[in-house]
């Protein structure tokens, strides 16, 4: 069997959730959130599940929407009956691929699929450095050193621009302060500003927000952003006691906003992917002197559970043996052609740039396994105990809750 075959099986035995299926997926709940926010280049008419979206958020004066960073279905799920996310739950949804946060906020930040905005990895290569980027920190990964101050501008970075700034509403966004004016977040709220808060005291966005909505003459959007879930997640594992007591707290906060707004206004959460257990000895360490890289014509790129290969066409077949031969069935081994005729980057053809970045191959996780190339980047390898960035279950189910 083929990888695409198996890639096929493992999505119809639902082992493996695609993006794209007649499940609502971020995208349109992105589409359904612009309309609401009175934002004015939002395609018309909505498409059906985006004006399903838009018909159960209607029309509130305040619109808050909080993105619960890594709170997906299954922190949802182990949550106590009577907590605040489940009761409030409106319906499942699928995030986007690869599930990881530059490219789900992106794609919230414009309504498009990954192939059509080219946010699609943590580490990103840019031609324009002809080197490898952290995107969302908005640097050279290998000296840290900042794109700014390598010529590359915001709008070659992230090519499709973010509508969260063309809202008709007072727009107010609240986030940890250490994020407060970075690149990515002036990309992302359509450089308007941005109120910082302590991250280890997710009670002041809170707060913030219920005042802001409360002093506010005219209609507002306010966003807040809480990465305390996944933060903890990847430091102590999905179900470590820790982790499970952060969300908690987390809904008992969105219990307190919802209690404190007044009845014009409307709460919106969801998040932006799931979180998924990898043990130590389901991490595949890549070193710089790999035999893998060998068969590259660059770094590895992406994520640690969705990997662009820069292989040329003559090394395929002995690059797809050498990952099968090392890991078994672990990883996929897709071309970018099958990349883009399974839609696993979105239901649209791949632009430009997001073929450039994505090289000429991709190696995915068929389960919990981790490819950490993180050494062969010059970065930072401290240990993460859960992942996300895949296709399974875990990661690609998030709930839209509504208050």
């Amino acid at each position: 069997m083929s990888d695409i075959q198996r890639l096929r099986a493992l999505l119809e035995s639902g082992a493996l959730l695609h993006p794209v299926s007649d499940a609502i997926s971020i995208v349109d709940f992105a589409n359904a959130l612009h309309s609401v926010m009175g934002v004015p280049d939002v395609p018309a008419p909505l498409g059906e599940r985006a004006a399903q979206i838009r018909g159960l958020i209607g029309e509130p004066e305040h619109l808050v929407m909080v993105l619960a960073d890594g709170f997906g279905m299954n922190f949802v799920e182990a949550l106590d009956h009577d907590s605040f996310i489940r009761r409030h739950i409106a319906t499942e949804m699928r995030t986007v691929f690869p599930s990881t946060t530059p490219i789900v906020l992106t794609t919230l930040a414009t309504g498009h699929w990954p192939a059509t905005h080219s946010v699609i990895g943590w580490f990103q290569r840019l031609r324009e450095i002809d080197a490898v980027s952290t995107i969302i920190a908005y640097q050279r990964t290998a000296d840290k050193k900042a794109l700014s101050q390598l010529g590359v501008r915001a709008e070659t970075a992230f090519p499709v621009p973010s509508r969260m700034g063309k809202s008709d509403k007072d727009a107010l966004h609240f986030m940890p302060e250490h994020i407060v004016a970075t690149e990515y977040s002036n990309y992302w709220t359509g450089y308007i500003k941005q109120h910082g808060y302590d991250a280890d005291h997710p009670q002041q966005a809170i707060e913030m927000a219920i005042q802001a909505v409360r002093k506010s003459s005219r209609p507002t959007s306010v966003y807040i952003y809480l990465p305390q879930v996944d933060s903890a997640a990847h430091e102590h594992g999905t179900w470590h006691a820790t982790t499970m007591q952060t969300a908690r707290v987390v809904d008992r906060l969105l219990a307190t906003l919802a209690d404190a707004l007044p009845s014009n206004a409307r709460l919106v959460v969801t998040a932006d992917h799931g979180h998924l257990d990898v043990p130590p000895d389901r991490t595949h360490v890549i070193e710089k002197s790999d035999e893998l890289l060998k068969l590259c014509d660059g770094p590895f790129t992406g994520d640690q559970r969705a990997i662009y290969a820069d292989v040329s066409d003559a090394n395929m077949d002995a690059f797809r043996t050498a990952i099968h031969e090392r890991f078994g069935g672990d990883f996929l081994v897709l071309t970018a052609q099958e990349v883009e005729e399974c839609g696993l980057l979105g239901a649209a053809p791949l632009a430009d740039e997001t073929r450039r970045r994505m090289r000429k191959a991709l190696v995915l996780s068929t389960g919990d396994a981790v490819l950490d190339y993180r050494a062969t980047l010059d970065d930072s390898r401290f240990p993460l105990l859960s992942h996300h960035g895949g296709l399974t279950p875990a990661e690609i189910r998030v709930p839209l809750v509504l208050a």
